[in-house]
């Protein structure tokens, strides 16, 4: 039987305004991945980040835990990585891969993701986009959080050293 792929390729960018490195670290933590993306509840990588390191994926989506096996086919920091996601199980997450870039404007760090799918025989490819979104919103939240502390951090460490 012929079985027809069908892509999808959806690309988002949010701009947040902390280093780059410090984008970096938060986005690609697999303990801080459930954190702040929703479409995750668990991102394990089965050895040393880079490219070739195998990555389990455990999804959140309504009441089932569809479970992904992915392998990094990039891992450049702070600058891009690139994942190739496996079928999931049971399928209703598309497979497919996606890329993530961390550019430096003037300003802040945009960070972009794309996304290339074979949606074919998936149910809610909608639900995923929704999720991205509000997954990259919370990422900010996350990175500003971090970064507030560290700047609280390093202002008290300050004083400290001007006090005595």
């Amino acid at each position: 039987m012929f079985r027809r792929k069908i892509r999808m390729k959806f690309e988002f960018s949010i701009d947040i305004p902390a280093p780059r490195e410090l984008v970096w670290k938060i986005a690609l933590d697999p303990n801080l991945r459930p954190e702040w993306d929703v479409r995750i509840a668990k991102f394990h990588v089965r050895r040393e980040p880079g490219a070739g390191a195998p990555i389990t994926i455990v999804f959140r989506s309504f009441i089932f835990r569809p479970r992904a096996e992915a392998v990094f086919l990039r891992f450049d920091p702070p600058n891009q990585s690139i994942i190739r996601i496996g079928p999931a199980t049971p399928n209703i997450v598309p497979s497919g891969g996606g890329t993530w870039i961390f550019e430096e404007t003037e300003t802040v760090i945009r960070m972009t993701t794309r996304f290339n799918l074979n949606t074919a025989g998936v149910k809610a490819p909608a639900w995923l986009i929704r999720a991205l979104v509000r997954s990259l919103r919370r990422l900010k939240r996350l990175v500003l959080q971090h970064q507030r502390k560290s700047n609280l951090a390093a202002a008290a460490e300050s004083n400290a050293t001007h006090t005595k």
